[in-house]
């Protein structure tokens, strides 16, 4: 009897634990009844917010069908404003909003814009449990607004676009496994000749501010004393010396002495930068530990001294959402004692979003020196389609977000001296597969002209695009170059931020200083 009891005591035990496991991540589980079968689904629940605001007391919930999130179309398009009709006859969903109207048909891969224009849909529409359910992709293509995918939070964020900045610009972020979309890329004309005169500055006196650029040096094949090229102009080299490289917060050291003697003789600025070595794992195990904490910065205050640094740059990337308050403690700690060592302390971070609302952007603005964003990567490296490094709206938005969260005296632009080329290969199933590989300015350039592109001004993006066609695939490349920097530095002076930072030094071209040293001192 007492061995029943307690199978029965072990039972519920688990029975509790597992309701508490599927209550702590808010499990679904639902029977599906669609396309004349009944589907058993569980996943993880698939939370939707609308301009920061949740879109809650769905009627249907949202779901995973062939790797695609469907969302219920009249609660998510309603409460963006729009107007939802059915019509039963043709099994069709028609929305109106402002001057567009789009009809979505049951089971068909396409919409169809104010009557014309036809929108590819990942999946079909489809009536699931009574209800109409459309890919996420359609609310973007249809509509104009930036959709975006949280996986941390599994949340799909919904903006409302600035329409003066990013008419005609969609971004949406996804987790690959579950949203892949395919974009089209409208191409405008401005010439088709590179034109390399450089447009005037929109203001008339430089700007007293803050040149930096990031050296990768923490390969010893980027750093030699031959690559040790002057910059006119630059204040501060900030090279990727140290790393927290295991679990116990050991710091890497990759400085050199000789490297340092010579930035000094050239009149720069060394900001060392320390980063997390990328790995949310070490990030936890070292930065929720106080005594952890304290040797990283002590190791630091160390390599100040050795290298004779005029300050730290902080560049923690990759940390999970719940080590937000152990990234913000550390900020904290560090600072302090990095100022009490006559160090500068400046941290890189994402451009502000939800999903990195984690690294809590205002609150360390007010404690470190400068807050440098890292505008680009919109598109990044192992994105599923082919796109702009940082096309000039995008890069717009959120450095004018990041001005709401830190005193513009304090927040640095950071610009992307390298571009992609893209590598699209369309598969016997109709789909296309997307590889891409980072390149330098200059070798972008060379490439489209070896292989005689048309190369064209994209007012989209305000950058140079070219393509080509080589063994079966297309090549694509938005260019970095003088005139796209051109307009990222009449960004941030509009913006009247501090300064700028590039990544990385070697990967500009030769104009590249004297188009920032025209709108910064």
């Amino acid at each position: 009897m007492k061995k029943i009891f307690n199978i029965l005591i072990l039972t519920l035990f688990t029975l509790m634990l597992t309701f508490n496991v599927f209550a702590s991540n808010d499990w679904v589980n639902l029977k599906l009844k669609y396309d004349g079968k009944t589907v058993n689904y569980s996943a993880g629940k698939i939370h939707i917010t609308f301009d920061s605001k949740p879109i809650e007391n769905l009627k249907m919930e949202p779901i995973l069908i062939d790797g695609r999130t469907l969302v219920p179309a009249r609660d998510v398009f309603e409460e963006m404003g729009a107007e939802v009709s059915w019509d039963p006859n043709s099994k069709e969903t028609i929305i109106k909003k402002d001057n567009n109207t789009v009809v979505f048909k049951i089971n068909s891969n396409e919409a169809i814009k104010n009557s014309i224009d036809v929108i590819k849909l990942d999946v079909p529409a489809k009536i699931i449990n009574d209800y109409t359910m459309v890919p996420l992709r359609a609310i973007s293509d249809s509509l104009g607004y930036i959709v975006e995918w949280d996986n941390n939070i599994r949340t799909v964020i919904i903006e409302t676009p600035l329409e003066e900045k990013t008419e005609g610009v969609i971004n949406i972020t996804q987790d690959t496994t579950q949203i892949i979309t395919e974009t089209t890329t409208e191409i405008t004309t401005e010439t088709t000749t590179v034109d390399n005169n450089i447009i005037e500055p929109a203001v008339n006196q430089k700007q007293d501010g803050i040149k930096i650029v990031w050296d990768q040096t923490s390969k010893p094949i980027n750093d030699s004393a031959a690559k040790r090229v002057p910059i006119n102009g630059l204040d501060v080299i900030s090279p990727t010396w140290f790393e927290i490289k295991n679990n116990n917060g050991d710091i890497e050291d990759k400085g050199s002495l000789e490297y340092a003697k010579w930035a000094k003789e050239q009149g720069y600025q060394i900001w060392g930068l320390v980063s997390n070595s990328f790995d949310a794992k070490i990030t936890h195990n070292t930065l929720s530990s106080p005594e952890k904490r304290k040797k990283i910065i002590n190791s630091l205050v160390e390599y100040a001294k050795k290298y004779n640094l005029d300050g730290i740059n902080i560049d923690f990337e990759n940390v999970a959402k719940e080590d937000g308050k152990y990234y913000l403690q550390f900020i904290k700690e560090a600072t302090p004692i990095f100022k009490q060592n006559g160090l500068v302390v400046s941290v890189d971070m994402y451009v502000p979003t939800p999903w990195t609302a984690h690294y809590q952007m205002a609150e360390v603005g007010k404690i470190v020196d400068y807050v440098i964003i890292m505008a680009y990567d919109e598109h990044y490296s192992t994105s599923k389609e082919s796109g702009s490094v940082s096309s000039l709206p995008w890069a717009e938005k959120y450095m004018t977000e990041a001005t709401k969260l830190v005193p513009k005296d304090k927040l640095i632009m950071g610009v992307p001296f390298y571009t992609r080329v893209w590598t699209e290969t369309k598969k016997s199933n109709g789909s296309v597969s997307v590889v891409s590989k980072s390149l330098k300015m200059d070798e972008a350039r060379k490439l489209l002209e070896d292989n005689n592109a048309k190369i064209v001004w994209d007012e989209k993006t305000r950058q140079y695009y070219g393509e080509y066609f080589s063994d079966g695939t297309t090549k694509k490349i938005w260019l970095e170059d003088e005139k796209s920097m051109e307009e990222r530095m009449k960004v941030a002076r509009n913006l009247d931020v501090k300064g700028i930072a590039g990544w990385k030094r070697g990967h500009e071209n030769n104009a590249t200083w004297d188009v920032i040293n025209k709108y910064f001192k």
